[in-house]
């Protein structure tokens, strides 16, 4: 058959087949539109979308006293796979409290007088639980032949300024009618005391254990202790306020360690489960079990007590010491007792 001859309805279905077609890309295409679309705003969001924030392990900033020996053992034992606590180990109270108020560690070991400063500063630390109270593990040390702090008058004196060792010098000075103003005043780190007291320059050094064990029993003299104080000389573990929610669970799992530790079994009995403490604190054992008999440790019982009791606990001495350093013009701002302590933990520990 020629082309002239050829079925008109031949060309009819042709031209319904390419206009199908047409209709089917163009169908296609409309489809894919809002896909490429999508891709494309999935992929700027994807850019743009800030990252979920990654939460660091909780940070708790220590200084060599025996009384922190517990913590870090606790810390320890509650680290596990899906929960982490970092211990900073520093070498004077100074360096803590900085690390502290520049938010380089969320938690801390102070004494009261330095939690006061931390919160006059703006830092906002918040007790949770008591490590240990001095009972002669802070003194001020001076040398053979001298018999009371009056012999000091005129004389140089080492210690760590805006520390504790400050203010148990102040106190010191206070109990025999003596100020600052009494003494030379030698600015120095904790960790150099008992190298700087056995120079001759240097009459007397306020210091801590283990250094001041350590000078004990090489001949120095305690001029004044921390057994003429009370509680004030208190050590304590200080979280920053705005980290209490966001390691609750850290927190409660270390104050519960650290309550079990205390206990007549919970700390190691041997030599050998002594070693890194021993290494930490540069002392032998026999020194070591001496050092413990110079701090008082609260069980749980007490921890509660001290944090909640009006009379007797932690907010009548922390009263005390607020009006006195006032009074001496070591602090000027306004602060209230009761924001500091945070017993929380303690009634929440079995």
């Amino acid at each position: 058959m020629d082309a002239d001859n050829e079925d008109p309805s031949k060309d009819g279905r042709s031209d319904k087949v390419g206009y199908l077609k047409m209709l089917m890309n163009q169908f296609t295409q409309m489809r894919s539109f809002p896909i490429v679309v999508l891709g494309g705003l999935l992929c700027l969001m994807g850019v743009l979308w800030p990252e979920p924030e990654h939460q660091r392990p909780l940070t708790v900033a220590v200084n060599v006293w025996p009384g922190t020996e517990t913590l870090v053992m606790a810390c320890d034992i509650v680290n596990t796979q899906d929960q982490r606590i970092n211990v900073v180990e520093m070498s004077w109270p100074t360096a803590v409290m900085g690390a502290f108020r520049k938010r380089v560690v969320d938690a801390a070991v102070v004494t009261l007088d330095e939690m006061i400063r931390l919160e006059a500063e703006g830092a906002k630390p918040r007790a949770v639980l008591v490590l240990g109270i001095s009972q002669g593990s802070d003194a001020v040390m001076g040398h053979p032949g001298q018999q009371s702090m009056a012999h000091l008058r005129g004389r140089n004196v080492g210690v760590e300024l805006r520390s504790g060792g400050e203010y148990l010098l102040w106190q010191a000075l206070a109990a025999n009618g003596m100020t600052l103003q009494d003494v030379h005043v030698i600015p120095l780190n904790l960790a150099e005391t008992e190298d700087a007291y056995h120079e001759k320059e240097m009459d007397a050094v306020v210091t801590t254990d283990p250094w001041c064990l350590r000078l004990l029993e090489k001949g120095a003299v305690a001029l004044f202790d921390s057994r003429q104080t009370g509680l004030e000389l208190t050590r304590v573990l200080v979280v920053r306020e705005d980290a209490l929610p966001t390691y609750r669970r850290e927190l409660h799992s270390l104050v519960s360690a650290c309550l079990k530790l205390n206990s007549p079994t919970g700390l190691p009995g041997s030599a050998r489960g002594h070693d890194a403490i021993l290494r930490r604190q540069g002392f032998t054992l026999s020194q070591w079990q001496k050092s413990l008999g110079r701090i008082h440790v609260p069980d749980a019982a007490e921890n509660l007590r001290l944090m909640t009791q009006n009379s007797g606990g932690l907010e009548e001495c922390l009263e005390k010491m607020i009006g006195t350093m006032r009074k001496q013009g070591l602090l000027r701002q306004e602060i209230k007792a009761q924001d500091l302590l945070i017993p929380y933990f303690l009634e929440e520990s079995p």
